[in-house]
């Protein structure tokens, strides 16, 4: 039966008969004592409703998960954190001639100011200086793109070739991500594995995140870093500049055993990213995530086996915004037989669209960023539930998903029993944005999840058009 179907009178029945139902096979429930108390329980209701153990449940028709990955699944960005360990073992295959083309690959005007806090500095500037600092580089042979295999001292790091070309990498990347659309931003940072082999890329992404995996149990490894290009560095157009960044990632035994559950449950359990393909699979196998059935990410176009600086609209839509959504519809829903998810699991705007719009999504995992973009409505309406003890049959009831928030530290990268989160670098939790508790009002003053939700262009100024809640 599809999940769109089931009425809120028979979720009743099925949670009234659940010593029945369990005595037909008792479900694989959560135990850690960091979930949130709330999430704990209404994940575990889920999961022993529209698993194996339930009485709906078909076989033919498995119900599933679908999960974001950066710093939803992960704490932290796997990309972000991977484009680090690409720049710091200088891990490339673009010929020196090619590096310029790469670093402007999709950008509408590189010549144009970038404005705001980047003044009238352009990405051309930039990445000529970037470029420049990588033909050094690569004329000293020390750029390779199997770098990331070798161990030993990596003697460029104290140049001030590096320096110029990492830095002003680095900051491309935040002067694009802060200055320009999702989908020309998500798209270039894939770029840098122009000339790679899918294979090395992945073997690239293992290397790293299996060593990152270690450092994460250090406390000192979760903090802001910052880098800074030479004062007086000769051809430099662009000036000196500065980026700063985060640093850490892991994936903490609490989602791992939520994809366990899932699995145990007879619950397939899917990821849609808007980082790499290759760098997820390989963090899927790095950070040891059981049960994932599969993958959808971003995808780059090859040429005689190698990634060039294309994306494969051909393949699927950019897997970020809308585009997760119409991925889905294209890769995944297919498989069962056009049914939406049961469980979507988010951080931010870019899940949005996929966190709402189906129909047969009952639960909406929440990592909390105390964000106040459309996911902060999504947070404030979770917080709404809680107060008023919104079960999981009540929201089924009313017709709407029950949204959940998990809080963590991100300081040390671990999950704690409570919804706020505390940012890397913050001496204090947070709940929600001073917007999100705007939207909260507008809860409690009356308006429904479905009438906030369908608001969403208006209220955050993030989504263009928005076809509305539980439409598909």
């Amino acid at each position: 039966m599809r999940l769109c179907k089931l009425t809120g009178l028979v979720l009743v029945l099925m949670l009234a008969l659940a010593g029945t139902v369990l005595a037909a096979g008792k479900p694989v429930l959560l135990e850690s004592s960091n979930w949130d108390p709330v999430v704990k329980k209404t994940l575990n209701e889920a999961m022993t409703i529209y698993g194996k153990a339930g009485a709906d449940y078909d076989p033919s028709i498995r119900p599933y998960a679908v999960f974001d990955f950066d710093n939803t699944v992960s704490i932290l960005d796997v990309e972000e954190q991977l484009a680090i360990y690409q720049l710091e073992t200088l891990s490339f295959a673009i010929p020196a001639d090619k590096m310029y083309e790469v670093l402007v690959t999709g950008i509408p005007n590189p010549d144009a100011a970038l404005g705001g806090d980047y003044g009238t500095l352009t990405v051309a500037q930039v990445a000529k200086d970037a470029a420049a600092a990588y033909t050094k580089l690569c004329a000293k042979g020390w750029v390779k793109a199997d770098n990331y295999t070798k161990s030993g001292k990596r003697p460029w790091l104290a140049t001030a070739d590096w320096q110029e070309f990492a830095t002003k990498a680095r900051w491309l990347y935040t002067a694009i991500g802060d200055s320009m659309d999702v989908s020309v931003s998500y798209p270039w940072i894939t770029y840098w594995f122009t000339g790679m082999t899918p294979a090395r890329v992945y073997d690239m992404a293992l290397t790293a995140f299996t060593g990152y995996a270690e450092q994460s149990k250090k406390a000192d490894f979760w903090k802001k870093c910052s880098w800074t290009s030479p004062k007086d560095y000769k051809g430099a157009v662009a000036g000196q500049l500065s980026v700063s960044f985060n640093q850490g990632i892991t994936v903490s035994p609490e989602l791992r055993e939520l994809f366990a559950a899932l699995e145990a449950n007879g619950i397939d359990a899917w990821i849609c990213s808007a980082s790499y393909t290759d760098v997820i699979n390989a963090a899927v196998k790095a950070f040891n995530i059981p049960g994932v059935d599969g993958v959808v990410a971003m995808a780059n176009k090859k040429v005689n086996g190698v990634y060039v600086n294309e994306y494969d609209y051909d393949f699927h839509a950019q897997t970020q915004g809308p585009g997760k959504a119409e991925t889905l519809d294209k890769l995944v829903r297919p498989l069962y037989r056009n049914a939406g998810p049961m469980l979507v699991a988010f951080d931010s705007q870019g899940d949005f669209n996929f966190c709402t719009v189906y129909r047969d999504t009952v639960v909406g995992l929440g990592l909390n960023r105390a964000r106040k973009d459309d996911a902060g409505l999504l947070a404030a309406i979770a917080v709404w539930q809680n107060r008023h003890n919104v079960s999981l049959e009540k929201a089924v009831q009313a017709g709407d998903t029950r949204y959940l928030l998990q809080g963590r530290n991100e300081n040390g990268g671990y999950l704690w029993a409570r919804p706020e989160v505390q940012a890397l670098g913050k001496d204090k939790p947070a709940l929600l944005s001073a917007k999100a508790e705007g939207w909260l009002k507008m809860l409690e003053d009356g308006t429904t999840p479905k009438a906030l939700l369908d608001q969403a262009p208006a209220l955050t100024g993030k989504l263009k058009t928005y076809e509305g809640y539980k439409t598909r």
